[in-house]
């Protein structure tokens, strides 16, 4: 039996409350099976999420590929809003269907992920957020390094 693990980052990583957006979704698909599999996935959103830039598109299907054993393969989807969106945490699924060599279902993982939309203010201070966090991660030598370089 297939054991698929789904993983997804966000670029940008907040939505700006009120705007159009267009994020980049990358999903990952780790399996840590020894066999090698066929994979699809589908993609369930809810309004004001769309996987259309111009119209409302809520379900939306996509191949992944080939996962060979102990491997990895990413995807990337871009999701879109219209300016009817509020300051809120929107949900979506992802449904991943893994096949056999024999072309049969050996694996069904569902994963439900949201992404946050926020006003511009806390969306910008929530993109910087991660690259001062990445500074602060540094060691104490490195830190000092790193300041005299800046000088």
């Amino acid at each position: 039996m297939a054991n698929v693990d789904i993983q997804v980052e966000f670029s940008p990583p907040v939505m700006k409350a009120f705007w159009r957006n267009e994020v980049q979704m990358l999903v990952t698909f780790k399996n840590a099976a020894s066999s090698t599999y066929w994979s699809e996935c589908e993609i369930k959103v809810l309004s004001p999420l769309s996987l259309s830039p111009d119209s409302e598109m809520n379900t939306g299907r996509t191949r992944i590929g080939i996962l060979k054993p102990f491997g990895s393969a990413k995807k990337t989807i871009r999701l879109y809003t219209r300016p009817n969106n509020y300051p809120d945490e929107y949900q979506f699924t992802i449904t991943a269907f893994v096949y056999d060599e024999d072309g049969a279902i050996a694996e069904r993982v569902e994963r439900k992920a949201g992404i946050v939309c926020a006003a511009e203010a806390q969306a910008q201070q929530t993109q910087q957020q991660p690259q001062s966090q990445s500074q602060s991660q540094l060691r104490p030598g490195e830190e000092h390094a790193k300041n005299i370089q800046d000088k």
